[in-house]
Formats: C-alpha cells, structure tokens, sequence
C-alpha cells in the first residue's frame, strides 16, 4: 500500500509549484522595491517546496519495499521539477536586473550585472548537478537496501530449511539408534536360543549314552 502522507505531500507540492511558476511570469512587471519583496516572497516557496521534498523522501523511507522504488522515482521528478523552477526564477531574476542586497547599484554597473547574471546561472547549474546526483545517490541507496532486504529474506528461508533438515536427521538418528538396539536385542536372544540348543543336545547326548551303557551291560 502506498504511502498517504507523502499524497499530502504531492498535493501541497502541486499547489505551491504552480503558485511560483505563476509569481515568476509575473516578476518581470513588478517594479520598485515591491520587487524585491516579491523575490523573496518567492525564495520563500522555493524553500517550502524544498522542506517538502525532505519530508517526501522520510515518508518514501517508511514505506513498504515493494513499493519504495516507484515513490522514489515519483520523488525524483519533483526534485527535478524544484531545480527547474529554481533555475527559471534564476534566469527571471538575471532578466529584470534584480540585485536583492543593492539594486541601485546593480543598475549603475553593468559589469558587474553581467558577472553576477553569470555566477547566477552557473550557481543555478550547479545546484542542478548537485540535485541529479543526490538523486542517483538516493536510487542506489534504496536499490542497495532492497537488495539487502532480498538477501535476508534467503538466508531466512535457507536457514529455516537447515534447520528442518537438521530435524529430520536428528529423527532418522534416533530411529538409527532404536533399530541398532532391536538388532543388538535379537542378537542376544539368539545367543541365548543356540546356548539352550547346545544345552538340550548335550543332555540328550547324555541320556542316549546313558541309557546304552545299561542296555549292553
């Protein structure tokens, strides 16, 4: 069964994604220092969105396996989403001149605008990569764990087998050990039988002599 709090998790990252994609459209006819209130307005929800990913991925962490590698995925693709936004709202930022600690200054330098638009995408770029390869790093953590999961789950079972076969040989040794008395039993018994047999003869013997001594005597 799917997990339902990372589905509240989805439906509040499908709100708040689409309430930043429509905030950045709009960031280029905002003006004055209402704009730099809007910007962080926005850093805000980025934030948000990246808090939710942290929770999506404990609650992907409690599911059940044979479900955790498509949450994972499902998970990835938001993340992937959030560093597009984050991405867009880099290069709305670049377009629009927006310097969040000194706009005028901004302005008034065009180099430096330019060297900061580019530090801006490379930092947004990195944070990409960075992104894709936690991503990959997180895959083949679960990948790993569920591979563990397998081997436990036969080593139980091979264990579980041993431990049968241990049973029934431990059944056939006492059934060994009641026939090996049975055998020892009759062995005696027939020992006994030929002992009385030779007793008998030997007493008939006896008397045959016996009784042959006074008859020709």
């Amino acid at each position: 069964m799917e997990n339902k709090l990372l589905a509240d998790y989805e439906q509040q990252f499908g709100v708040t994604s689409a309430e930043i994609t429509s905030k950045i459209s709009r960031l280029a006819h905002i003006t004055g220092i209402d704009r730099n209130d809007y910007v962080k307005e926005i850093e805000r929800n980025l934030d948000e969105v990246h808090d939710l990913l942290e929770q999506m991925d404990l609650s992907v962490k409690e599911s059940d396996v044979s479900v955790r590698t498509k949450l994972h995925n499902r998970v990835a693709s938001y993340r992937a989403e959030l560093h597009r936004l984050a991405k867009e709202f880099a290069r709305a930022k670049c377009t629009v001149n927006i310097d969040l600690e000194d706009e005028s200054n901004f302005v008034e330098n065009e180099d430096a605008s330019s060297e900061q638009k580019q530090r801006l995408l490379y930092t947004s770029e990195r944070l990409n990569r960075a992104g894709i390869q936690l991503d990959n790093t997180y895959r083949v953590t679960v990948e790993t764990e569920e591979i563990g999961s397998q081997i436990l789950t036969d080593l139980s079972r091979q264990r579980e087998t041993m431990h049968n076969s241990f049973n029934r040989l431990k059944d056939a040794n006492a059934e060994l050990g009641r026939s090996t008395r049975m055998i020892n039993a009759i062995i005696v018994r027939s020992r006994q039988h030929k002992l009385i047999l030779f007793s008998v003869m030997a007493a008939f013997c006896f008397l045959l002599m016996f009784a042959f001594y006074h008859t020709f005597l």
